[in-house]
């Protein structure tokens, strides 16, 4: 099944290593993670932000962090990760090769989601700090020239009100 998955996966992962940034990062949240993500909330529960990358060896991924908790989507898996705030030991945000790396660590183990838009997880960053869970922001430039362009004053403002709206609307 993994040959599988790399098959479907070769184009979105050649645009990747190829051009040295995840073309599909800068987006608002499709129909399915929002679907997966509704499904994940709990009552009262509110979208802090949200990030879209890549998981090694398992596509494309979506990591949300709520009031409560840190949901983690893997494409093409039924149900959502759902990491407890007060489970997360350490998150992070580093600049990587095609984008910011985040991780957050639990007593488990630790996760990963590489290729992310550095507004998303800057604001990934921000909104466990201010939820007092320990987290480290890397903000160095990109290597990549595709990665420099900062995205459009009001941007991440716009994807996480999109995403709020949607979620409730369910």
């Amino acid at each position: 099944m993994r040959w599988l998955n790399l098959l479907t996966q070769t184009p979105a992962l050649a645009e990747i290593f190829l051009e040295g940034h995840n073309p599909y990062a800068h987006q608002k949240l499709d129909a399915a993670d929002v679907d997966g993500l509704r499904q994940a909330l709990q009552s009262n529960e509110i979208l802090q932000a949200y990030a879209i990358g890549r998981i090694v060896g398992a596509g494309r991924g979506v990591w949300a962090v709520t009031d409560q908790a840190v949901l983690l989507r893997e494409d093409g898996q039924q149900g959502v990760t759902r990491i407890a705030l007060n489970q997360v030991q350490m998150a992070q945000a580093v600049r990587g090769r095609f984008g910011h790396v985040l991780r957050v660590h639990t007593g488990g183990g630790a996760y990963s989601l590489f290729g992310v838009a550095r507004e998303l997880a800057a604001g990934f960053h921000q909104s466990l700090a201010s939820l007092e869970v320990a987290s480290q922001f890397d903000d160095a430039q990109a290597h990549s020239r595709h990665w420099r362009d900062d995205a459009p004053e009001g941007w991440l403002r716009d994807c996480l009100s999109d995403a709020r709206q949607r979620l409730a609307s369910g």
